[in-house]
């Protein structure tokens, strides 16, 4: 009995995680779709899944950045962080304006019919100014900060402490040096302890994706996906633009090879797909530029925590593309003075996005209201609002793989910018496939 227990169980462990996922997503969806609302009995499993991954984000973050930045020195970071936050503001600005142009040329939610308008529910947010958006990521109460799950400023938190620890490391009071180094230390060892519990967790998160995808069928089915096709085939439209030419442009003009790439961050973009957050694919997303790209972990440990909070290039698209629909449904035509503050919107208002799951709809709300787009009771823009948070899952799945993807690839370019790529790592197998460099 012990040695069948122990071959079932080396079968699972030594089955590539990515893998593992790829066969949860695909038995869950299928078993969602025959087995039906009956199968929400199993929905506490990816719940399991859902707060294990939550409880070693914040640790996680604040021990990586440190770790990342302060492992640096002080000249280097202004290059690093210069190269990274400019990367992640063009892609985002890039995927705003092909989502804008994508609007204006297939023009989705035009012709809707709504004959249930007056049964949708609104909801109304507050209008923060730019200014309070920018305050908000400054923590009044740092413990307050990580109590309450405030991650934009937690990062914001780490990367000031981490730039204390790599301009104080070297100070010429032996005093300050030696006791700067054993924070340092305290904090690397910390990060080394998230990485180890990271790896047991991530061994059950099959199991949690499986239950996760089944509930999403068996709720969704297929007549959700008719209704609102068109506003679907445009949000993945957007993100295959991102992921294939964007992103390849970008990784070809650094000389790296884009299926090489590809095929190297698919644990990570499969991860993200079906975990539909950015923060809890983190662990996944750090292993994978280290061990399969060949990026250090001083680099990583900074640019990937940033970029899960401020890079969402497939959210500029879902943003884009769902006010422009509600827009087109209600007949409400925005003009091109409007277009470019919808661009600005989003733009800014992206990056302050928290990478859990279920954040976007959130963010769209505080964005349809930005330009005028008043979600109430009885109006289309209403209805469609609600439409969209019906198949909200769908299109996060997307927007969320194009995000994680993102982050690496921005990681890999300035890796490589700074000559600390380990290119050697490119040449490897992986998985059973070998990639061409």
């Amino acid at each position: 009995m012990d040695r069948k227990e122990k071959k079932w169980l080396s079968w699972y462990f030594d089955t590539p995680l990515v893998w593992r996922i790829l066969t949860a997503l695909i038995a869950g969806a299928i078993l969602g779709v025959v087995v039906g609302p009956k199968i929400a009995v199993i929905e506490p499993l990816g719940t399991l899944m859902i707060k294990l991954l939550k409880m070693i984000i914040l640790p996680l973050i604040f021990s990586a950045i440190v770790m990342g930045v302060g492992s640096m020195p002080a000249s280097k970071i202004g290059r690093v962080s210069g190269k990274i936050l400019l990367y992640y503001f063009f892609t985002t600005l890039l995927a705003a304006s092909i989502g804008l142009i994508l609007a204006n040329i297939f023009k989705p939610g035009l012709g809707m019919a709504f004959s249930g308008a007056a049964a949708a529910e609104g909801a109304s947010v507050s209008n923060p100014s730019i200014s309070e958006v920018m305050l908000n990521m400054v923590p009044d109460n740092v413990a307050a900060s990580f109590a309450n799950g405030a991650y934009l400023q937690v990062v914001v938190f780490a990367l000031l402490f981490g730039l204390a620890v790599s301009f104080l490391r070297d100070h010429k009071d032996e005093r300050i040096s030696t006791a700067v180094t054993t924070v340092y230390k305290f904090c690397e060892g910390v990060a080394e302890i998230m990485f180890g519990i990271t790896n047991a967790v991530l061994q059950y998160t099959p199991i949690g994706i499986f239950a996760l995808i089944s509930v999403v069928f068996a709720q969704q089915g297929t007549k959700i996906l008719s209704s609102m096709a068109v506003l679907i085939g445009l949000c993945y439209l957007g993100y295959a633009i991102q992921l294939f030419v964007v992103y390849g442009t970008f990784l070809s003009i650094n000389k790296l090879n884009f299926w090489n790439f590809l095929s190297r961050a698919r644990e990570a973009t499969l991860m993200a797909f079906a975990t539909r957050s950015s923060g809890a694919t983190l662990p996944v997303t750090l292993r994978v530029a280290e061990e399969k790209l060949g990026v250090p972990r001083s680099i990583g440990g900074f640019t990937l925590p940033l970029g899960s909070q401020i890079n969402l290039d497939g959210e500029a698209y879902y943003q884009i593309l769902s006010v422009f629909c509600a827009a087109f449904a209600a007949g409400i035509h925005l003009s091109f003075p409007q277009q470019l503050i919808v661009i600005f919107v989003v733009t800014v208002g992206t990056m302050g996005t928290a990478g859990i799951a279920g954040s976007g709809p959130v963010i769209l709300l505080a964005v349809m209201n930005m330009v005028g787009l008043n979600v109430e009771a009885g109006t289309i823009v209403g209805a469609v609002f609600a439409l969209i948070l019906g198949i909200d899952v769908i299109l996060d799945m997307g927007r969320t793989a194009v995000n994680v993807t993102g982050d690496i690839a921005g990681t890999v370019i300035v890796a490589k910018s700074e000559g600390l790529l380990d290119t050697t790592k490119w040449e490897t197998k992986v998985g059973n496939s070998i990639n061409l460099s």
